[in-house]
């Protein structure tokens, strides 16, 4: 290919290429594919069009060579053709002599084997052939060329990678080399010309055939000299396309040849599965991600290789910044030497006075800052590190306070390339609290390159734990900052790289191949996000984590709490159990509640609370205060119904304190209004309430049979049994038994049995002739249902103990 020649990059004193916004270097319409594109259609217009007049040429000289040559076989071919008189005249010879009485015939003259008319055809038969194949080739070439340049639409990205992707098959598939190979036909055809013209003069005149020859001798020396001096002499001028495919067969430098882009590209789409593995570095992407990438990788590679601009070549190498983590043909542009061109680059961002102090001085910030991450992502998962001989542009980069963005890139660089010093490393965590904190104003890319770095340098750390921690505990405070500024923002890739980050520092190192993807970063987000801060609930000493930074904790897991909601199937029982225990936690500590999170969220919570297994028997009594708490505050339907759901557990076969804790805070009557909340059909509201009171009956009745003995104990029970006689409980009970038609073993398998209890103990409230009549009535309407024959038991023997209250409780 030519070497290219380009625009410069200021028209009308107006920049043609505006540069991109940071993290926008490789984006669909990025400053680069808008380079690729002018240069493209420049390179491939004066490509086709050489290519166009040399066909064109041939094309001519084979017409008239062949118009020619067939002038010179229509002669040769009658002279291999027998001729009917010849053998007429031989045969009246020998007649005559037989009539002048010779009797010795004379015989007729043999041919020879192979006439010399019969090499002069046959040559010039292959030339002519020859000739009509350059011609028959030269056609369907043209047609290529015609269908290499179409005209597409769309981004700018796509645009160019269309057009890597003709480029590279073009050389795939030789078709420069068939085009190359035209004038070598043609030539070949001339040589088989002019050696059946020295053939058929041989037989004739030798002095011809000598001289014939000589000039033929002559100009084939030439033309085989014109071909060969180039391997010899760099300078020379006599170029012919053969030249280059000579280099490539003794080892020289061959811009001709195809690709090892291209043939990857070739293998990629025969093969897609076998290109995803290699080109990936074992990271699943899909065949067509893969393509994507070659080709990116391809058409940067031939834009800096090509170009003799260095505006171009700068762009280009700088276009390398926005490389995403998970590029997969990062080999391509290895191979390419693009890591030696950024090292260059980065130097020429900077000046060194030779003169007094022997200094470095900043001349292009922003092109220093871009070369540094095109470095950070170039070198990502090798052990490459600075160079030596560039360190003090580096760390004069990393000191600049003018340029926050640059010197933040540049620390990361540092760090990455001082995996032993945990000093650069907290220079990272500096820039990004002095972010949170307001101090810094710092782009979303910069804080991105920020925390991966971060991320990379705790994964390959080796350091001693004391370091490790002290750097935890710098770092989780930052992490949880992060996530709460961008709140707002649920799908940003800062966002995603927090929460990786956070579990890194809280739960151990992860596989970086894995995580190198943004797909997968965020896919994994509330599973990473669940687990660190779980840990952070769970040891909150350990990290450093109180007061605000628990806040921040308890309204991020909230969040979550939503999602583990809605997508239940997507998360494990082990994962949600994790969420359970560290909301049950953040929830009895009040650090949620309501007016803390919003009610939707709240909701969520309790209904992932639900049921509450997992709260210690120690706190049980504190985590029913404040559901009932909760029930005093709020009247929404979803909040009211959980918490009465979850009260329901905590009060079923429970302690004397949990009882305690729930009468303290009016449970009762909350519980009862509850039955009330709800402006369409509360049914199950209704029921879940009843069983919450029935499963308090229960617990109270069985305690007090249970611990009789124990005054104060007694004394405690009592007092409850008076709250249940006093509250609205019966007179709800009875209401809704005789307004709805419930479920019959609900009633009987759920609610009588604690009645029946309480019977026992306080068989001379006068409540209990009403219960037992609405509950018979109840019964009656349901005969023959689950439950009935239970429900008639039970009635049966609350009469018994009613009837007997003059002696007391009943055992």
């Amino acid at each position: 290919m030519d070497i290219l020649l380009v625009a410069i990059r200021i028209k009308d004193g107006v920049e043609m290429y505006p540069r991109d916004q940071r993290g926008e270097e490789l984006g669909k319409n990025a400053r680069v594919w808008r380079i690729y594109t002018d240069e493209a259609r420049k390179a491939d217009a004066r490509m086709t069009e050489g290519w166009n007049r040399s066909i064109d040429v041939l094309l001519v000289f084979t017409g008239l060579f062949s118009a020619v040559q067939t002038t010179f076989i229509i002669q040769t071919y009658q002279m291999m053709v027998p001729n009917g008189s010849d053998t007429t005249n031989a045969l009246l010879v020998q007649l005559l002599s037989l009539q002048f009485g010779n009797t010795a015939l004379t015989n007729l003259p043999t041919m020879p084997s192979v006439p010399p008319t019969h090499w002069v055809n046959g040559l010039w038969f292959a030339a002519l052939a020859c000739s009509l194949s350059t011609a028959l080739i030269s056609m369907l070439a043209k047609q290529w060329l015609q269908a290499y340049v179409p005209h597409v639409s769309g981004t700018l990205q796509y645009r160019s990678r269309q057009r890597q992707s003709r480029y590279m098959q073009l050389e795939a598939w030789h078709v420069p080399a068939i085009i190359d190979a035209l004038p070598l036909l043609l030539h070949v055809a001339l040589l088989l010309f002019f050696a059946g013209l020295i053939v058929l003069m041989w037989t004739a005149d030798l002095a011809i055939t000598i001289a014939t020859w000589a000039i033929v001798a002559f100009a084939y020396i030439f033309y085989l000299a014109s071909v060969c001096l180039p391997l010899i002499y760099d300078d020379c001028p006599y170029y012919h396309p053969v030249t280059d495919y000579l280099r490539l067969a003794t080892g020289s430098r061959n811009t001709r040849y195809p690709s090892p882009q291209a043939k990857t590209l070739l293998r990629a789409k025969k093969n897609p599965d076998d290109g995803a593995r290699s080109a990936s570095h074992d990271l699943i992407k899909s065949p067509d991600a893969v393509l994507q990438d070659i080709l990116d990788a391809s058409a940067l590679v031939w834009l800096f290789s090509k170009s003799a601009d260095t505006d171009v070549v700068s762009a280009a190498l700088q276009a390398l910044a926005g490389l995403p983590r998970d590029f997969s043909a990062l080999d391509i542009l290895r191979e390419a030497s693009a890591l030696p061109l950024v090292e260059q680059g980065f130097q020429d961002c900077f000046h060194k006075d030779t003169t007094v102090d022997l200094q470095w001085h900043l001349i292009d910030a922003e092109g220093a800052e871009l070369y540094c991450r095109a470095w950070i992502q170039l070198t990502r998962g090798t052990s490459e590190q600075w160079p030596l001989e560039i360190i003090e542009p580096l760390w004069l980069l990393q000191d600049s306070k003018l340029h926050p963005d640059a010197a933040a890139i540049a620390s990361c660089a540092v760090a990455l390339s001082s995996f032993e010093s945990q000093v650069s490393q907290w220079e990272l965590l500096a820039y990004l609290s002095k972010y949170t904190s307001g101090e810094l104003q710092l782009s979303q890319t910069t804080q991105c390159c920020l925390l991966d770095s971060i991320i990379e340098c705790m994964v390959l750390w080796e350091m001693p734990a004391a370091v490790i921690e002290e750097t935890t505990v710098r770092a989780i405070p930052t992490l949880l900052r992060i996530l709460r500024l961008t709140g707002d923002l649920p799908t940003s890739d800062l966002r995603s790289a927090a929460a990786l980050a956070l579990y890194v520092f809280t739960c151990g190192p992860v596989n970086l191949t894995d995580y190198r993807n943004e797909d997968k970063r965020r896919a994994d987000y509330c599973e990473l996000t669940l687990e660190s801060l779980s840990a952070l609930v769970e040891a909150p000493e350990r990290f450093g984590v109180r007061d605000t930074l628990m806040d921040i904790t308890s309204q991020e897991l909230c969040r979550l709490a939503a999602s583990v909601v809605a997508q239940s199937e997507r998360f494990p029982q082990p994962l949600r159990e994790i969420a359970r225990c560290s909301l049950s936690q953040l929830f009895i500590d009040g650090k949620i509640g309501v007016g803390i999170v919003p009610d939707s969220v709240l909701a969520d919570v309790l209904k992932l609370l639900y049921p509450p297994f997992r709260v210690p028997d120690v706190r049980r009594p504190l985590f029913a205060t404040i559901l009932v708490e909760t029930l005093e505050i709020t009247s929404l339907p979803d909040i009211t119904s959980w918490s009465v759901r979850l009260l329901e557990i905590l009060l079923h076969r429970c302690s004397v304190d949990v009882l305690k804790a729930f009468t303290a805070g009016n449970g009762i009557n909350a519980v009862l209004r509850a039955t009330k909340v709800g402006l369409v059909d509360s049914r199950r509201l209704q029921i879940d309430s009843l069983r919450t009171l029935c499963a308090f009956i229960d617990s109270s009745t069985r305690l007090f049979i249970e611990e009789q003995q124990d005054d104060s104990t007694h004394a405690i029970l009592n007092n409850q049994f008076n709250l249940i006689f006093e509250s609205d409980f019966f007179d709800t009970l009875v209401s809704v038994i005789a307004e709805r038609r419930w479920w019959l073993f609900e009633v009987s398998g759920h609610w009588m049995p604690a009645l029946v209890q309480l019977c026992r103990i306080r068989p001379h409230e006068d409540v209990w002739k009403i219960v037992v009549k609405v509950f018979r009535d109840f019964a009656e309407r349901n005969v023959g249902e689950d439950g009935y024959t239970e429900t008639l038991l039970h009635l049966d023997t609350m009469t018994k103990l009613c009837g007997h209250h003059g002696n007391g409780p009943v055992r």
